[in-house]
C-alpha cells in the first residue's frame, strides 16, 4: 500500500509540465505545437532561448528529486524507487497535460541523485562526451540512458538498483530512439547501430536480474524489506533471506560506527563518515551529527551501510561491520534509522537470516556448547525466526533483540567462537519440518528440570511436535511422551510434584544445570512488597499474606493460576509468564514448576521450591548440550524433543 501511495505521488509530481508552463507564460504557446514537439528543457531551449531551456530543465530535474524525496518519507528507499519511476511516467504521459509530455532524462537523472547517486556523475560525463562526439542530444540521451546498468555495475551499486537503472534507462532509451534515428544528415546508420547496441548493452545486464529472486532482491537493497521469511520460503536459494531486527533498550541518542580504518558509514546514500550520532530532530525526522558536529536533517528513516574507502559499494564481511554504540559491538548488514508516529527512534538492523541467527545461536545456547547442540540450536533459531516474523505488527521491524523474540547481540560472539559460525553454516537454510510442510514454530527453553512441556497445556494452543517428553537417556532411546508414561495427573498432584522436585535423577540430560533444581526464600515483608501490585498496599501490623496456593497446574506441575489469600481478600494470578512476574521475575521464580512451604502462623517466611528454568516447551537446551557429548547428532536432538519432526530446507527455486 505505502508502495502504490509513493508512486500515486511520484506520478502527480512528474506530471507538471514545466516546458508547457513556461512556455505559456512566456511566450504564449504550447511548446508541443512546436519545435521537435516533445514538452522538454531542450525543445524550449531551440524555441524561446538557451536560459529559458536551463529553466525548465533544472525544474524537471527538481521535480525528480521531490517525488525521491517524497517516496522516501511515503515508502522508505523501495517507495524512493517506486516514486521516481511513476514521476518519469508522469513526464511522460502528464494527465493535466493531454498525456503529451516529453523525454524524461531530466527527471530521471534528479530521481537518480537519491535512488542512484553513485551512478550520477559517470551517467552525466557519459552523456556529455557523447553529446560533444555525436552532436545530437537525442543520441547522446538514448546511448547514456541504455548504458545506465553499466554504470551502476561499475560503480558498485545493488542488483534491484542496477535493475531500475536497466528498466528505467530502457524505457528513456526506447523514448529518444524516434528522434536518435530521425532521416537527414548520412549518419542514420551509424545512430542506429550505436543505439541499438547500447540498448542490447543495457537490456542484457538488466535481464539476468529479473530472476525468480528480483523480489526478494529488491527488497534487499531498498531497505523495504518485510521481513516475513515466509514469503520468500521460495525464493532462489543463492539469494539470502533478509530480516530486520530492532534493537531494543538503547538510548534516545545512538551512535554507528565503521568497524574498520578501510571502510566508512555511508549515510542516507549520501555522505560517508567514520561514525556518526543519531537522534530524533525537534519535528518529525533524525538528526544525524557527524564527528566534525555537523548536524543534517534527514526525514522519516534514514539508512546507514558500510562502504569501502574509495569504493562505491559495501562489503558485508568480518573486515565491514557496524558497531552500534561501542566498538566492540559490532553487526553484520545494515542499518536504518526509523522515527516513529509517537515520536521515538527505531534502530533497525536489517540483515541475512543466516547472520541473523549466527548472532543469535551464542547468546541463547552459549557460544561454548557443543558442536552438535550449537547445530540444533541454529535450525530451531532459523524455524523460530519464521514464525516471528508477523510479532511485531504496525512497528518498522519484524523481530526484536529481546527475549521477547530471541535473544540477538550482533556478531561479536560468533566472531569469538567460531564454532557458532560453523555450526550455522553447516545448517544453512534447514528448518524443523513436521508432516512434509515447515514448522511454523519450535519453542525452547534453557532447563526443563527432567520433563518437557506441552504446548496446548502451558499456552492453549496445540502444536502435535511440542509435546511434553522425558528428557533422560530411556527416554531418547524409547521416545515416551509424558502423557504416556507418567499419566494425566500423576505430577499435577501436589504431593508428586513434590516427590519429583525432591527427587533430582542423574538420568536426565540436563541434571545439575542452572535452574534443574532452585529455591527462593523470601521473608513476608518482602513477598507483601513483591506482590503489591497485585494485592495493594498492607499494613504490617494489622494486614497480611496468609497462604500462597497453586489451585491449577499442567500435567507437567506447572503453574496456571495461583491464589494468594491475606487478610485482605483472595486474588488469583493466571498464566505461567505473568505467575512467574508478580512472584518476584522470571530470574528467582525460574519456572511455574514449584511448591509453596510457609514458616510461622501468621507466616514470617515463604520458601518456593521448583524444577527447571524457562516456560519448559520444546527443546531443553541444558538437555541438548548433554546429549551432544553423548555423541547424538542434532538431527537425533531435534527429532527428540520435537517428536515427528524431521529437517529440511524450504529455501529452494519454485522448480525445486
Amino acid at each position: 500500500m505505502r508502495l502504490l501511495l509513493a508512486a500515486v505521488a511520484g506520478y502527480c509530481i512528474g506530471s507538471i509540465s514545466w516546458a508547457v508552463i513556461v512556455g505559456r507564460i512566456a511566450a504564449g504557446i504550447d511548446v508541443r505545437e512546436h519545435g521537435s514537439g516533445t514538452a522538454g528543457g531542450a525543445n524550449i531551449g531551440r524555441l524561446l532561448g538557451f536560459g529559458y531551456g536551463a529553466l525548465v530543465t533544472c525544474c524537471d530535474a527538481v521535480k525528480g528529486v521531490a517525488a525521491a524525496l517524497v517516496g522516501q518519507v511515503i515508502g522508505g528507499a523501495s517507495g524512493q524507487m517506486a516514486s521516481g519511476a511513476a514521476a518519469v511516467l508522469g513526464h511522460m504521459l502528464p494527465l493535466w497535460f493531454g498525456f503529451a509530455g516529453g523525454k524524461a532524462i531530466a527527471t530521471f537523472f534528479g530521481s537518480c541523485l537519491l535512488t542512484a547517486p553513485a551512478a550520477v556523475l559517470p551517467a552525466g560525463a557519459l552523456w556529455l562526451g557523447l553529446r560533444l562526439a555525436l552532436h545530437s542530444v537525442p543520441r547522446a540521451s538514448a546511448i547514456a540512458a541504455a548504458c545506465l546498468p553499466l554504470m551502476g555495475r561499475v560503480c558498485g551499486l545493488s542488483r534491484p538498483r542496477i535493475l531500475y537503472l536497466g528498466v528505467m534507462g530502457a524505457v528513456i532509451c526506447l523514448r529518444h530512439v524516434p528522434d536518435a534515428l530521425a532521416p537527414g544528415s548520412g549518419r542514420r546508420a551509424r545512430g542506429r547501430g550505436l543505439v541499438a547496441l547500447a540498448l542490447g548493452i543495457g537490456l542484457c545486464l538488466a535481464m539476468p536480474l529479473g530472476t525468480p529472486a528480483v523480489a526478494g532482491a529488491i527488497a534487499d537493497a531498498a531497505g523495504d524489506e518485510t521481513a516475513d521469511a515466509t514469503a520468500h520460503a521460495m525464493s532462489d536459494a543463492d539469494e539470502p533471506v533478509l530480516v530486520r531486527v530492532g534493537i531494543v533498550g538503547l538510548p534516545a541518542q545512538v551512535t554507528l560506527g565503521s568497524s574498520s580504518g578501510d571502510t566508512l558509514l555511508r549515510i542516507g546514500g549520501g555522505p560517508e563518515m567514520p561514525f556518526a550520532v543519531f537522534e530524533p530532530d525537534a519535528v518529525s525526522g533524525i538528526a544525524c551529527i557527524s564527528p566534525d558536529g555537523m548536524r543534517v536533517c534527514f526525514e522519516g528513516s534514514v539508512g546507514v551501510e558500510v562502504v569501502a574507502v574509495g569504493s562505491g559499494s559495501g562489503r558485508d564481511s568480518d573486515a565491514s561491520l557496524i558497531w552500534l554504540g561501542s566498538p566492540a559491538d559490532v553487526f553484520r548488514g545494515r542499518f536504518e534509522l526509523v522515527r516513529g508516529e509517537s515520536g521515538e527512534m527505531y534502530t533497525v538492523n536489517i540483515l541475512s537470516l543466516e547472520d541473523y541467527v549466527a548472532g543469535v545461536v551464542p547468546y541463547e545456547i552459549g557460544a561454548r556448547a557443543p558442536q552438535e547442540a550449537l547445530r540444533a540450536q541454529a535450525v530451531v533459531c532459523r524455524t523460530e525466526a519464521l514464525e516471528l516474523s508477523a510479532r511485531h505488527g504496525e512497528e518498522p521491524f519484524a523481530i526484536c533483540s529481546s527475549t521477547h523474540c530471541q535473544v540477538y547481540r550482533g556478531a561479536a560472539a560468533e566472531l569469538a567462537r567460531p564454532d557458532a559460525r560453523r555450526a550455522v553454516d553447516s545448517t544453512r537454510g534447514e528448518v524443523l519440518f513436521y508432516d512434509g510442510r515447515p514448522a511454523p514454530c519450535a519453542k525452547y527453553h534453557a532447563c526443563c528440570g527432567g520433563v518437557t512441556e506441552s504446548a496446548e497445556a502451558v499456552w492453549r494452543f496445540d502444536v502435535p511436535y511440542m509435546r511434553g517428553v522425558h528428557c533422560s537417556a530411556s527416554a531418547a532411546q524409547e521416545d515416551l511422551p509424558v502423557d504416556g508414561e507418567v499419566g494425566d495427573d500423576a505430577i499435577r498432584d501436589e504431593a508428586s510434584l513434590r516427590a519429583v522436585i525432591a527427587a533430582p535423577s542423574e538420568r536426565d540430560f540436563c541434571y545439575g544445570s542452572d535452574g534443574y533444581r532452585w529455591r527462593a526464600d523470601y521473608t513476608a515483608g518482602q513477598l507483601a512488597t513483591i506482590l503489591e501490585p497485585i494485592i495493594g498496599r498492607l499494613e504490617p501490623s494489622r494486614s497480611w499474606i496468609i497462604s500462597i496456593a497453586v489451585i491449577e497446574r499442567t500435567p507437567r506441575g506447572s503453574a496456571l493460576r495461583v491464589r494468594v489469600t491475606t487478610t485482605e481478600g483472595e486474588y488469583d494470578v493466571a498464566g505461567e509468564y505473568a505467575i512467574r512476574a508478580a512472584l518476584g521475575g522470571t530470574v528467582a521464580i525460574k519456572s511455574g514448576v514449584f511448591v509453596v512451604d510457609s514458616e510461622g502462623d501468621p507466616p514470617a517466611a515463604f520458601v518456593f521450591s521448583g524444577a527447571g528454568y524457562g516456560h519448559g516447551v520444546g527443546m531443553c537446551q541444558y538437555g541438548a548440550r548433554a546429549m551432544a557429548r553423548a555423541g547424538y547428532s542434532y538431527r537425533a536432538i531435534l527429532e527428540h524433543y520435537y517428536p515427528g519432526t524431521t529437517v529440511g530446507s524450504p529455501f529452494r527455486s519454485a522448480g525445486d
